[in-house]
């Protein structure tokens, strides 16, 4: 039985749900090693295990933290000692906030793991004085997960989506999580060299739009405010982008949160870095 009824949870629906578990709840600490590891160091859930994004990804790909194989998911998920039954709660570094729990939780849930949360957040869980770690975190004992198909249908490549906006730009829409000065091209990217501005018809919700003072996820409310205002159609097939496919999870999992069920929602996993890299026509990239 799953304790939680919300995918997003709070941070005292978590205390109370491990003071007396009606199933394993396994706390997945959420980023990459070279970046957070000294922040999970200093202060993590008990019982954590690290989902690094720089591991659990297609190392081959010249674009960074792209999905796994689902046979690298399945060895990488039961080296860290999960259960398919396991209930996973993913968190993000105490300093962060929200930034790639969301992802990480995605990624779970394309292969077929059934009960997956996101704490929002770490920082307000740790203020509150709940139990947290130091120091690394101790392994789990490994286990056999089964390897499951990626719901193909909840992702986009590039060669798709260039199709789409150049021949059916009107019966879609894309939103993209990116900070507005990249968004209208007035910003460069962090990438040397790469073209800041968006694809043609996008709309920006940024993540910060998305977060409170704490980096927490916004109530339903406001963020059912905040997606109106955007101008974002519930009846309209939705790609949700952003920099590297991190924080379109968050556009993906803010609009299940507030029940926008558009007839279908997919992550450009390439996001940015590999459309402003590939396009090599006129009227791909604009510019506010």
């Amino acid at each position: 039985m799953d304790p939680f009824q919300n995918t997003i949870i709070s941070p005292s629906e978590y205390h109370e749900a491990i003071q007396n578990p009606s199933a394993r709840i396994i706390p997945v600490a959420a980023g990459r090693a070279a970046l957070h590891t000294e922040a999970f160091r200093e202060r993590h859930l008990p019982g954590s295990v690290f989902f690094d994004m720089d591991v659990i990804s297609d190392t081959t790909s010249p674009y960074p933290q792209m999905l796994p194989s689902a046979s690298h998911f399945a060895a990488s998920i039961g080296n860290l000692g999960i259960h398919p039954d396991d209930v996973i709660v993913v968190y993000d570094a105490f300093h962060v906030g929200i930034y790639s729990a969301p992802r990480v939780a995605y990624t779970f849930r394309l292969f077929g793991h059934a009960r997956v949360h996101v704490l929002n957040n770490f920082r307000q869980y740790a203020q509150l004085g709940f139990p947290i770690e130091t120091g690394d975190m101790q392994p789990r004992p490994k286990t056999e997960y089964p390897l499951h198909v990626g719901d193909s249908s909840r992702v986009i490549a590039f060669d798709e989506l260039k199709s789409l906006i150049q021949n059916q730009l009107e019966e879609i829409q894309i939103i993209d999580a990116r900070i507005p000065g990249r968004f209208k091209g007035v910003e460069s990217e962090a990438k040397a060299g790469l073209s800041s501005g968006h694809m043609p018809g996008a709309i920006n919700i940024p993540l910060a739009a998305m977060l409170d003072e704490s980096d927490a996820i916004l109530p339903t409310e406001r963020l059912r405010e905040i997606f109106e205002r955007a101008g974002v159609d519930g009846r309209k097939p939705t790609i949700t982008s952003c920099n590297s496919g991190v924080t379109a999870a968050v556009l993906d999992l803010v609009m299940a949160e507030i029940g926008m069920n558009v007839p279908s929602k997919r992550i450009y996993d390439g996001s940015w870095t590999e459309w402003a890299q590939r396009v090599d026509e006129d009227g791909l990239i604009l510019k506010d």
